[in-house]
């Protein structure tokens, strides 16, 4: 699979933002420009330039002859060509994931840990009880440091929306059917659902920043392949202190000057 991640943190300065508007196609500039505020503006046009300059590259084809649309339920596809791909956003961060092998799934999903201002940590995760397993919460709980506790809450979130976006289900899907947890304490996360281990998905978590995780949702309802294996071997463990380093492994981060670069945007430019 391919990783990448963006931050948008200076990225659009000047006249890039309009530079960087004008590289995709006039149908989707209302997709960036409805939005009131500029991080958000910023935040939905990379999202668009990360497909285009990612799909532009692998298939070798300018930027306009790539089409895109979306499942009944709201997951994004390109037109024409087997490749699962999924994009999330928050904070200043975007981050992007395509599939290589037919037949694959891909999610991600990344989170910011919002410390909450009215309420407790503790009231604050018991607002979502319903959508958390006893073992989870029990996970949780492993901790005394409720920073801890915060973190491996949004963990779980991430996973459970990372899986969700995979398999392209949107909000219909209960989440307390999703059960995470580590496997004997080794670089893995398992999924069970309704009881059953479904091994054929594998879950890396990462942090982009220090308060922001990533998580990545891999596989098939039917097969494991190496590529699933390899990833589980470098996630970070549930509600274990965070590894900063390891989204170097996982993530190529691009930055505008390489977007700029991509040479399938000149066609784009002259037509």
């Amino acid at each position: 699979m391919d990783l990448l991640a963006f931050n948008i943190k200076d990225a659009f300065e000047g006249e890039k933002f309009k530079t960087a508007l004008s590289w995709l196609p006039d149908h989707e500039h209302s997709s960036v420009t409805r939005f009131k505020y500029e991080r958000d503006q910023h935040l939905a046009l990379t999202s668009l330039l990360l497909r285009r300059h990612y799909f532009s590259q692998r298939l070798q084809v300018p930027w306009p002859s790539l089409q895109f649309d979306r499942l009944p339920k709201g997951k994004p596809i390109l037109k024409n060509e087997e490749i699962d791909f999924n994009i999330s956003h928050e904070g200043s961060w975007v981050i992007f994931g395509a599939t290589k092998e037919r037949g694959l799934q891909i999610g991600v999903d990344t989170v910011i840990i919002d410390r909450p201002k009215s309420i407790s940590i503790d009231e604050f995760i018991k607002s979502f009880l319903a959508q958390l397993t006893q073992q989870e919460l029990e996970l949780i709980k492993s901790n005394q440091d409720q920073e801890l506790q915060l973190r491996t809450f949004y963990e779980l979130w991430a996973c459970k929306e990372s899986y969700i976006k995979a398999i392209g289900v949107g909000l219909s899907l209960d989440l307390s059917k999703l059960d995470f947890r580590n496997e004997n304490d080794q670089v893995h996360v398992c999924l069970f659902l309704d009881g059953k281990d479904l091994t054929s998905w594998t879950f890396h978590l990462s942090s982009l920043d220090k308060d922001t995780i990533a998580v990545v949702c891999y596989g098939s309802p039917d097969q494991q392949t190496n590529s699933t294996v390899q990833l589980a071997f470098n996630t970070k463990l549930l509600a274990k202190e965070p590894l900063h380093t390891i989204t170097k492994t996982a993530f190529d981060q691009l930055n505008y000057q390489e977007l700029k670069n991509n040479k399938w945007i000149v066609a784009q430019l002259q037509t």
